[in-house]
C-alpha cells in the first residue's frame, strides 16, 4: 500500500513536471520557422532566420540569453546618442521579457526573438545612417548621404553565428567623428545634470559694468547656475560689478558674441534658452552627424565652414592652422550644406550675375535707373563673353525667355568678389570670395549674403593654399591687382566642408550658436523633441 501511494505521487509529479517543461531550442526554431513562413523573400526572416536554420538569437527559454542581455542593455545608453529606446520596442520587450519568465510558450519565445531582431535592425539604421531623412525637410541640405548603409542582416547574422560582440557591432556604426563623441559625451552630462532653475531675463536699454540694476542678481544668478560665474557674495547685489562683468564676457565668448560685458539685446536672445532647449539642441546635431558620410579626422586637408558661427578653419592633420571669420547667406537666400574638393583660385575676377541676382536684383534695378549698370561698372555680354550696348536692350520688356544675355562685373576694388575667389566645383554656384564690404565682419551675426561665403582674410587663405609653390606674397599682392582675371590650379586641393553645426565644445568651453536658418527647430520638429520660445 506504502509503495502504490509512491508510485502515485511520482506520477503527480512527472505530470506536473512534463506540462511545466521549458520549451527546447528546436521548439522555439519550429516556431520561427512557421512564422517566417508568411513573410516576403526580403524581410528579416529570410535574410537572417533561414541562414542560421531559424535558431534563435537572443531567446534561450524562460528568457534572454547574454547577446539578448546585453543588446537591452545597450537600448538602456541610446538616449546618449539622442535616441529614445521606446522607438525600438523597448517597452515591448521587457513586458515579454517578464511574461516569459513564466512561460513554457515556444511562440512566446519566438516572438520575442524576432522582435528584439527588428529592433536591432532598426537602431543600426538610426545609428549609421539617422532617424530622419534630411532631403525630406524644408533646408539646404545638400550631402548625399551614403545610398546604402552597412548590411544589418549580415551584421545581426554574425552576432548569431560568430557570437559577435553586440556593443562593439553597434558602436562601430556611430559616425567616426570626434566631435560626435564629443556632442554625445555632452549629452550624457546634460541628461544626467540635475534641472537648472529657469530663469528668464528681461530689461530695457544697456546695461554696463558699474551700472546699478534691478535685474543683476537674477542675471548674476543664471551665469552662476549655467557655469559661466562661480558663486560669490556681492557687496551691492544690484551693482554690474567686475566680478559679474567677467562671467558675462565668457558667455559672450561661448555664444559668439563680441565680448565687450555690455548687457544688450544680442545678450537676452541669447541667454533665456533653458537646459531642454540646450538638450534638444545638442540631440539635434548629433542627428546632422549621422547624416554625413564618413568624415574621419586628421586624413587629409579640410576648410570647413560654419554657417552659424560665420567662421572658416583651415586643418591639417589635426591642427587648425589657418581661421577667418566670413559672410553666410541672409535667410532667403541661405549657404547650403555640402561637401567638394577645392581645385583652383582667381585673381582678379569678374562677377557674372547669378540667375537670381540677375533677376530679382538686377534687372529690377536696371528697369529703375538706367545708369545702374555704370555706376556699379557692369556690362552686359552674349553667352561667349562678347560686349553688347546696353542702350539698344528695352530693359521694360525683358523675360527669361527673351533676354539670353549675361551680366558681367569687372575686375577691381568695385567688383562684389572683391580680389580673388575660391573655386571648388559644385552644382550651386557657390564659393568662396574676398569682399568690398570689410565692415560686415565685425558684426555678431554675418548672414548678408546671397549664398556665398565672404571672407574676411582672403590674401592670407591665398598664401596657404599657394605654399610650396612659386607664389610669393608680393606675386599674389600684384596678382589681386590686375586688369584682367588670372585662373590658378591648386597643386593640393583639400576637402570643403560647409556645414550647419549649432553646439559644440573647444578649448574655451562649450559653445552655443544661434539657429539663423531655422534648421535646428525643423529637425527638433521631425524627431518629436520640445523647444522653448526662447530656443536660440
Amino acid at each position: 500500500m506504502k509503495s502504490t501511494s509512491y508510485l502515485f505521487l511520482f506520477i503527480i509529479v512527472l505530470a506536473l513536471y512534463s506540462c511545466g517543461q521549458n520549451p527546447t531550442a528546436d521548439e522555439i526554431s519550429e516556431q520561427i520557422s512557421l512564422m517566417s513562413g508568411d513573410a516576403n523573400k526580403d524581410s528579416l526572416y529570410n535574410k537572417v532566420y533561414s541562414q542560421n536554420d531559424f535558431h534563435p538569437i537572443w531567446v534561450k527559454a524562460q528568457g534572454l540569453n547574454s547577446q539578448g542581455e546585453d543588446f537591452l542593455e545597450y537600448l538602456e545608453e541610446v538616449k546618449y546618442d539622442g535616441l529614445d529606446k521606446k522607438d525600438y520596442l523597448f517597452d515591448e520587450i521587457e513586458s515579454l521579457v517578464s511574461e516569459l519568465s513564466e512561460s513554457d510558450d515556444p511562440e512566446l519565445h519566438a516572438v520575442l526573438d524576432m522582435m528584439l531582431s527588428n529592433s536591432f535592425i532598426k537602431l543600426s539604421h538610426d545609428l549609421d545612417l539617422g532617424k530622419v531623412d534630411p532631403t525630406k525637410l524644408d533646408m539646404e541640405w545638400k550631402i548625399e548621404s551614403e545610398p546604402v548603409g552597412e548590411d544589418y542582416f549580415q551584421l545581426l547574422l554574425d552576432i548569431s553565428e560568430n557570437n559577435a560582440s553586440v556593443s562593439n557591432t553597434l558602436d562601430k556604426l556611430r559616425p567616426d567623428n570626434f566631435r560626435y563623441d564629443q556632442l554625445r559625451a555632452l549629452l550624457k552630462g546634460a541628461l544626467d545634470e540635475e534641472e537648472r532653475e529657469t530663469i528668464v531675463l528681461s530689461f530695457e536699454g544697456k546695461i554696463e559694468e558699474g551700472d546699478s540694476h534691478d535685474k543683476i542678481p537674477a542675471i548674476r544668478r543664471k551665469l552662476i547656475s549655467i557655469g559661466d560665474l562661480r558663486s560669490y557674495s556681492p557687496s551691492d547685489s544690484n551693482l554690474y560689478d567686475e566680478s559679474l562683468a567677467e562671467g558675462v564676457k565668457v558667455f559672450q565668448s561661448r555664444h559668439g558674441l563680441t565680448n565687450d560685458g555690455v548687457l544688450g539685446a544680442d545678450f537676452l536672445e541669447a541667454i533665456n534658452y533653458n537646459h531642454q532647449d540646450l538638450i534638444t539642441k545638442l540631440k539635434v546635431n548629433l542627428e546632422r552627424f549621422r547624416w554625413l558620410p564618413n568624415f574621419v579626422e586628421g586624413e587629409g586637408d579640410k576648410v570647413i565652414v560654419n554657417i552659424p558661427d560665420f567662421n572658416l578653419e583651415y586643418i591639417s592633420g589635426n591642427d587648425t592652422i589657418f581661421s577667418s571669420r566670413v559672410v553666410v547667406g541672409k535667410e532667403y537666400r541661405q549657404t547650403p550644406v555640402f561637401s567638394s574638393k577645392m581645385s583652383y583660385l582667381v585673381f582678379s575676377p569678374t562677377w557674372t550675375l547669378p540667375t537670381t541676382i540677375l533677376w530679382e536684383d538686377a534687372i529690377p534695378a536696371i528697369q529703375k535707373d538706367r545708369n545702374y549698370l555704370t555706376k556699379n561698372n557692369m556690362q552686359v555680354v552674349t553667352t561667349s563673353g562678347e560686349p553688347v550696348d546696353a542702350g539698344n536692350i528695352d530693359w521694360n520688356n525683358v523675360s527669361p525667355s527673351n533676354f539670353s544675355y549675361m551680366i558681367r562685373q569687372t575686375p577691381g576694388s568695385h567688383n562684389s568678389l572683391g580680389r580673388v575667389k575660391f573655386m571648388f566645383p559644385n552644382d550651386y554656384s557657390i564659393y568662396i570670395h574676398d569682399s568690398p564690404a570689410k565692415s560686415l565682419y565685425e558684426k555678431d551675426e554675418r548672414a548678408f549674403s546671397s549664398g556665398c561665403i565672404r571672407i574676411e582674410k582672403p590674401k592670407e587663405f591665398a598664401s596657404l593654399l599657394l605654399e610650396d609653390s612659386d607664389w610669393d606674397e608680393t606675386g599674389i599682392i600684384q596678382a589681386m591687382d590686375m586688369p584682367n582675371e588670372k585662373n590658378v590650379n591648386l597643386d593640393k586641393n583639400p576637402e570643403v566642408w560647409i556645414l550647419y553645426l549649432t553646439i559644440w565644445e573647444n578649448k574655451e568651453g562649450l559653445q552655443v550658436r544661434e539657429d539663423i536658418y531655422g534648421g535646428d527647430k525643423k529637425l527638433a520638429q521631425a524627431l518629436s523633441l520640445p523647444v522653448s520660445e526662447y530656443f536660440l
